[in-house]
């Protein structure tokens, strides 16, 4: 087995009949998303952000645009972005990205890099059997591989406590401001 390829395994129990199973065992693996990933990727976004909000641009012209978005950020070799899917060997099944961003330089002993959490999704028939927590493991290997300093995520208020449990705590020393919820997406990017 590769690493971080997860494989599903069923035990035998002792009986005094033979047991069928309906379906084969399914190997699922979690990997760095490929070229021919964008497209079922954008779909997932979709997905992801239409399950508790009302969409406001249709889902064609969304995946149009969230494809070519990860074209050119998700592409291999690419950086400061990693995107790791959960695929099944016929779809993929969840995925977690990571934008690393640098710190400017400075003369302390401090690292000099942070790591950016988003589209962190598992579809629902998929949930409650660790896969989550998987895709979330190996993205903060990586980040504590690269030596960040800080891993920071916006939490939806459900996801909150699993996060409390993968060890992420609020933070007392930052502040935000936020203008996207205050303005309406321009012309040229609706037409996009």
């Amino acid at each position: 087995m590769k690493d971080g390829e997860l494989q599903v395994t069923c035990l035998r129990v002792a009986t005094n009949r033979s047991i069928g199973y309906d379906r084969p065992m399914v190997r699922l693996r979690i990997r760095l998303a490929r070229s021919g990933d964008w497209r079922a990727l954008a779909e997932l976004r979709y997905r992801f952000r239409a399950e508790d909000e009302s969409v406001t641009e249709t889902k064609s012209r969304f995946v149009r645009r969230c494809t070519s978005w990860m074209k050119k950020r998700f592409r291999v070799g690419s950086c400061p972005w990693r995107c790791w899917v959960l695929d099944d060997g016929k779809r993929l099944l969840g995925h977690i990205c990571v934008q690393l961003f640098e710190k400017i330089p400075n003369p302390v002993n401090e690292p000099e890099l942070h790591a950016y959490v988003t589209n962190f999704y598992v579809i629902p028939e998929m949930r409650d059997q660790g896969l989550g927590n998987r895709l979330l493991t190996k993205a903060l290997s990586r980040c504590r591989a690269r030596g960040t300093d800080a891993v920071i995520l916006w939490p939806s208020p459900a996801s909150k406590s699993f996060y409390r449990q993968c060890g992420f705590v609020a933070p007392s020393d930052i502040f935000e401001l936020r203008y996207g919820a205050l303005r309406p997406r321009s012309r040229r990017q609706a037409k996009a």
